[in-house]
């Protein structure tokens, strides 16, 4: 058996010790639980989508542009159409997931390896990556985290020594699986060739805006078509939002939310790092190899721009972190790589040797010791919304489908219920996003309405005359920082009363309810 391909068996010995211990310090987490974020269900309505008609549709029959991630409602077709039953299909979802995510530490390992005068630390470096807690609690989670850790990888492992073609294609899917990660696939050729070899770079860029050119283009032609929007409804509704100044996203992110996240957690280690990788880029020399480098700072520069668009005003949550963890492997790659080599340039052989095995092994204590934390808090999140927004959705299965509810958790409600759901976040309607807002809801009146203190609220007289039932955590709720989401409502809204008025998030809209009688649900 070559070096290769016991390396990459040892990689899967690590990934399998990394299942065992989800397993321990989560054990029902895989099998008889949900996810941890409602907006994994919202992905889960669009693979089954895709899977029944061939359409990206968040209503059924009904196109949609809420689907940021197109690549991964593609690949959730797959357990859609192997499974019947929501558990099945829940635990394929998390094995599929999971999956990538090995793939991903494999690919770190093929653009790691030659990089360095040591053998092991490639081997070593991608064992990080796939044992680390945060993304395997995110490869499980049901978001699109894993397909975007494993394409940023692929993307540093291509820059380094693939070809064009293939550049160019992985381009398409980057752009496929999270918009955002097209910058990487500028940010790494820049990175690792401005330097050494302009003509690759400029080959690399090129390919990347042909790749991007064809992606970006297709799905703006077809949010044109669906929407009246380039872009997806979510780009609308989401970015740039939160009321945080830039330099305040800025600080809380690289201080707060990186500092829940293991390796990714010193900024007194990325600093210097940080500076030390710069150095390696701008100079003038030719030796050495820029991969740890160029993977250290183009995920530091992906989280700078992140921050910009997602503001983390929530940096404890996973809602919140998932969007700066498809380039961890970057930074898990780039961190220990990185200190191995100053520290080879700073001490003698012998003791270089010393403290590269020290460096690695306090970072591999490091994942050990954040791993039951970690995974106590992925079961804690799943059990947060099995008990919140999947009850209120399994709560309107009864519901007929000509019946509409007004949600504003829009994922659970539409995957479990059987109603018509107006997303009033603007998430999966577009309608909701413009000045026309009004006229939709007032096209759709609503049978039932989803209230989520802090983002929706009825006026004084509506809450008083409408009855509701209330939906609540079994324990502390973990979801979120703040402590009033915990509690929706879910009011019917009966055709005898006379409207009201329903605040989201700023936004004041009239009311008036739906002609057919909807019987308020009870909770299964």
């Amino acid at each position: 058996m070559s070096d290769t391909r016991t390396a990459r068996l040892v990689i899967v010995l690590a990934a399998l010790a990394s299942l065992a211990l989800l397993l321990l310090w989560a054990p029902a987490y895989l099998t008889q639980q949900g996810f941890p974020l409602d907006d994994a269900w919202i992905h889960a309505v669009y693979g089954r989508s895709v899977a029944r008609s061939g359409l990206l549709a968040y209503n059924p029959g009904i196109p949609a542009t809420g689907a940021t991630s197109p690549l991964w409602a593609l690949l959730l077709a797959v357990p859609q159409l192997l499974a019947k039953r929501v558990g099945a299909i829940v635990v394929l979802t998390k094995l599929l997931g999971f999956g990538l995510h090995v793939l991903a530490a494999l690919m770190i390992f093929a653009a790691l390896a030659g990089s360095t005068a040591s053998a092991s630390g490639p081997l070593v470096v991608a064992a990080l990556v796939v044992c680390h807690p945060d993304l395997v609690a995110a490869s499980v989670s049901g978001m699109e985290v894993p397909l975007a850790t494993l394409i940023a990888a692929s993307v540093l492992c291509v820059a380094r020594r693939g070809g064009v073609v293939g550049y160019a294609l992985l381009a398409v899917a980057a752009a496929l699986a999270r918009p955002e990660l097209a910058v990487l696939c500028y940010f790494l050729p820049i990175l690792l060739f401005v330097r050494r070899d302009r003509r690759r770079l400029v080959a690399l860029s090129v390919a990347a805006g042909v790749g991007n050119a064809i992606a970006f283009g297709g799905m703006a032609l077809r949010n044109l078509a669906v929407s009246g929007l380039p872009l997806p409804a979510t780009f609308y509704a989401k970015v740039g939002g939160g009321g945080m100044p830039i330099p305040s996203a800025e600080m809380v992110g690289f201080g707060q939310l990186l500092g829940h996240i293991a390796i990714a957690d010193s900024g007194v280690l990325l600093l210097p790092l940080a500076g030390f990788a710069a150095w390696l880029v701008l100079s003038r020399r030719r030796q050495g190899d820029l991969t740890a480098a160029a993977a250290l700072l183009g995920g530091l520069l992906f989280c700078a721009i992140s921050f910009v668009l997602i503001r983390p005003v929530d940096p404890d949550a996973l809602y919140h972190q998932r969007y700066v963890l498809p380039v961890i492997p970057l930074i898990v790659a780039g961190v220990p790589m990185l200190a191995i080599e100053a520290l080879s340039r700073l001490l003698k052989p012998a003791s270089a040797r010393v403290a590269r095995i020290a460096v690695l092994g306090l970072l591999a204590v490091s994942l050990l010791l954040e791993a039951p934390r970690r995974y106590e808090r992925l079961a804690e999140d799943a059990r947060n919304i099995d008990d919140v927004q999947v009850a209120v959705g399994r709560a309107l299965a009864s519901a007929s489908p000509t019946d509409v509810v007004w949600a504003v958790d829009a994922g659970a409600v539409r995957y479990f219920g059987n109603a018509f759901v107006v997303d009033l976040m603007g998430l999966n309607n577009a309608s909701l996003l413009g000045s026309h807002a009004q006229a939709f809801l007032d096209a759709h009146p609503p049978s039932y309405i989803e209230i989520v203190p802090t983002w929706s609220m009825l006026d004084e007289q509506s809450a008083r005359q409408l009855e509701g039932r209330l939906f609540r955590p079994s324990t502390a709720y973990t979801v979120t920082s703040f402590p009033a989401m915990q509690r929706h409502w879910l009011v019917r809204c009966p055709p005898t009363f006379a409207g009201g008025e329903l605040q989201v998030r700023g936004r004041l809209f009239r009311f008036s309810c739906a002609r057919g009688q909807a019987a308020l649900p009870q909770v299964p």
